[in-house]
């Protein structure tokens, strides 16, 4: 019998953090769930630490990459090994509350039997976490990002109600991540069929592009009020190095879901929804402020970009993140720079 729920982990170079994040799996106090681990071939020892884990909990399967291929292709190797009815993505460095099974199993079985259908999502809200290597500023803004409230935070919603209250009634910050609900494994998987046309290995802006699809498949979509899933800042991964190198590669990634979100456009499945061109454009625009953002740290004939990069990505995107970001620099001299 297939297990309720199937966490899936894309594992690379994470050994500080790999453990708590399966300990919070495993010790989920539902049980019927599996636990699928990604190895997407890093250097560090995470996937030793994984495989005790494995020893010792029939749940927790792992699987192996022929070579890293990114996030975006980790998690469908974890969907298509997915045996669960639902899925929850989990990164690496992140965890979980130990009841957030319990309560999603919870929800789901409240609307089976209130409404005789299943709903495709479950939105649950997420808390912030520091790993104790970022900057205090950079704690307190990405503090304020995860507690500023949504317009759409609704208990219920669907059909196209779905992608227009989480891509364009948003006030702050559009509420596009993978990690913070649990999917209908059926409608995921007609999702990952649509995105058969993404090739290039991507670890920026994938989860815009997967939830998209997504949310204009779905039909159902409920929520928890409770705050279950623990992101965590840390200094050291890609989305937060700065190197010039990891710099190019996020651009690159953006830019190359730009590209795909051009070619979804023509899709007539996804076409069939009333506002997917005016959603694209939206996602586009907040791309391309990223993509700005991401100069703000370079400088030109020795002068510092900061200010004149944050300004102009505003034009794509009025984020209020960005404000801050300008008023930290300026109040501080131009010393703060996040």
């Amino acid at each position: 019998m297939s297990p309720r729920f199937s966490i899936i982990i894309p594992t690379h170079n994470v050994e500080k953090y790999i453990a708590r994040c399966v300990e919070s799996c495993v010790n989920q106090t539902f049980m019927d769930i599996e636990i699928i681990i990604v190895d997407d071939c890093g250097a560090d020892n995470s996937i030793s630490i994984a495989q005790n884990y494995a020893k010792s909990d029939p749940r927790v399967k792992i699987i192996r990459n022929p070579k890293n291929l990114g996030r975006f292709h980790a998690r469908i190797s974890g969907i298509n090994n997915a045996k669960g009815q639902y899925l929850l993505f989990l990164d690496a460095d992140d965890f979980m509350a130990l009841n957030t099974c319990e309560l999603l199993e919870s929800k789901i079985q409240n609307e089976i039997l209130s409404s005789q259908t299943p709903p495709d999502i479950v939105h649950f809200k997420s808390d912030f976490v520091d790993n104790k290597n970022s900057s205090a500023l950079a704690y307190i803004l990405h503090k304020i990002r995860y507690l500023l409230p949504t317009r759409f935070s609704k208990s219920k919603l669907e059909n196209t109600q779905i992608a227009h209250n989480f891509f364009l009634s948003s006030y702050h910050f559009p509420k596009f991540t993978l990690w913070d609900k649990a999917y209908r494994k059926e409608l995921v998987r007609k999702a990952v069929g649509l995105l058969e046309c993404v090739e290039n290995p991507l670890n920026m802006g994938e989860d815009m592009l997967t939830f998209f699809v997504i949310a204009l498949l779905a039909k159902k979509y409920v929520s928890v009020e409770s705050r279950l899933y623990k992101y965590c800042l840390n200094a050291t991964s890609i989305t937060k190095d700065n190197s010039k190198e990891n710099i190019l590669k996020r651009q690159n990634d953006m830019t190359y879901v730009c590209e795909i979100l051009a070619k979804l456009g023509q899709n007539e499945r996804l076409k069939e929804h009333r506002e997917c061109e005016k959603i694209i454009a939206r996602i586009t625009n907040n791309l391309k402020s990223l993509i700005i953002l991401e100069e703000r740290f370079g400088a030109e004939n020795g002068k510092s970009l900061y200010l004149k990069k944050c300004a102009k990505s505003l034009k794509y995107w009025n984020r209020n993140l960005t404000y801050l970001r300008i008023l930290a620099y300026i109040v501080s001299f131009r010393k703060i720079k996040i």
